[in-house]
């Protein structure tokens, strides 16, 4: 193999595992964070070219995080498939979560932790039109949202929306544990929590983060001394060029 080849060789691993790197770290920093999804790189990817970014060459990690209790009303987690719709008030986008730390807001719409309105079974924002009404709200495996007024009885007030996919590998994440629909997401279905192949809904729970701590560390470790072997091939391979120049002169 040449000098010239060689280091373009090793300058594609150098990009190749500062991506690894950049990924195995996210998941690191996000361990602890509620609903996240971990990522797997795809090498197969991230070699076929130069230039590569986590956002186009790793692959989510869908697999069900471990049960956080917290017995707050509002803290959801779906037990089996799909995702909570949620809907940016400003930009009406609509993305899609499994981190279901929700509640009221001022104006009486349940929102998770941006500020993006959770939807209903229809696509409806939900919006408590009067939350002092009630003395307390509750929501059901199927996702019945009630409230208990004063006099103890309980008024149906919405029913939050669980939405599947085909293909939710073809889900694109956009951040804050929010993804949207990519060119391969498949048929996209919203409906009842417990209906179809949508999992249900656990009140007072919320699911923790899937990430392997200890197998991201070694991942982590691996990828770093990686990086370290294709920056010596590429500061060896520039010193066989110089010298090739040299005795061309």
């Amino acid at each position: 193999m040449s000098a010239s080849n060689s280091l373009y060789t090793a300058l594609a691993g150098l990009n190749t595992f500062n991506t690894a790197i950049s990924v195995a770290s996210n998941d690191i920093a996000n361990a602890n964070t509620t609903g996240f999804k971990s990522s797997t790189v795809n090498f197969g990817s991230l070699v076929s070219g130069l230039a590569a970014s986590p956002s186009t060459c790793s692959a989510t990690d869908f697999s069900t995080g471990s049960a956080m209790q917290t017995g707050i009303w509002s803290d959801l987690m779906i037990q089996g498939n799909g995702f909570f719709s949620v809907e940016n008030p400003t930009s009406s986008v609509v993305s899609y979560t499994q981190d279901g730390s929700f509640s009221l807001n001022s104006t009486g719409y349940l929102v998770d932790a941006n500020g993006n309105e959770v939807l209903d079974i229809k696509g409806k924002a939900i919006q408590v039109a009067t939350p002092s009404d009630y003395t307390s709200f509750a929501v059901d495996q199927f996702g019945n949202l009630t409230g208990t007024t004063s006099a103890g009885s309980a008024a149906p007030l919405a029913q939050i929306g669980i939405t599947t996919f085909t293909n939710q590998n073809g889900l694109i994440s956009v951040g804050e544990n929010d993804f949207i629909p990519g060119a391969n997401v498949g048929t996209t279905t919203t409906q009842a929590a417990g209906s179809g192949n949508a999992g249900t809904i656990a009140s007072g729970s919320l699911e923790g983060s899937n990430v392997d701590l200890t197998q991201e560390m070694v991942n982590l470790i691996d990828y770093q001394d990686d990086y370290q072997a294709c920056s010596k091939a590429i500061t060896a391979d520039s010193g066989n060029l110089q010298a090739a120049v040299n005795l061309i002169r």
